[in-house]
């Protein structure tokens, strides 16, 4: 049985070193060459550490190794599985949760800062569920309150905004 259990405390090793510097980790090996989670050092962590626990558990239970090592391996497979699946459904909520300013021209924005004839203001822009403040410029004065939307990027903290439709031309 010990050897069963050095192998899932490697296994649960391998885990730690993974959460620390699991990416890092991946492509220093060249374990995502495949463009899958199937290697990955959380997936084979995974499956050492709950193929020795497994295997633990099944020589507890039934003193056979051959059985042992069945159900070590499946009990391993299934932990590689789950590792695989929560690695992916992370992996997809990154693409919601990062932010690119670029992705910002054609959103609707409000200005909560008057933004003067040749100067900077703010404005509030909504993108993905998140409000975010940012320096503004526009070609006219535009007083604060105003719809606006983004009409170009200037820099990763400032857009260039013009008047939203529908709203009322401004007197210059």
């Amino acid at each position: 049985m010990t050897p069963f259990l050095i192998i899932g405390g490697i296994g649960i090793a391998l885990a730690v070193v993974a959460l620390v510097i699991g990416d890092v980790l991946d492509g220093a090996l060249h374990l995502d060459a495949l463009d899958s989670d199937l290697f990955s050092v959380s997936s084979i962590s995974a499956f050492i550490g709950a193929f020795g626990f497994g295997g633990a558990l099944g020589l507890a239970l039934v003193d056979n190794l051959a059985v042992a090592v069945v159900s070590g391996l499946v009990i391993g497979a299934l932990a590689a599985w789950g590792a695989i699946r929560l690695t992916r459904a992370l992996r997809q909520g990154e693409d919601a949760a990062s932010f690119r300013t670029d992705s910002l021209v054609g959103h609707p924005a409000r200005v909560i800062t008057a933004i003067p004839e040749a100067g900077l203001g703010e404005v509030h822009v909504s993108t993905g569920g998140h409000v975010r403040k940012f320096s503004a410029r526009a070609d006219r004065p535009i007083p604060s309150g105003t719809d606006v939307w983004v009409s170009a990027v200037v820099s990763p903290t400032a857009v260039e905004v013009r008047l939203a439709d529908g709203t009322p031309e401004l007197a210059p």
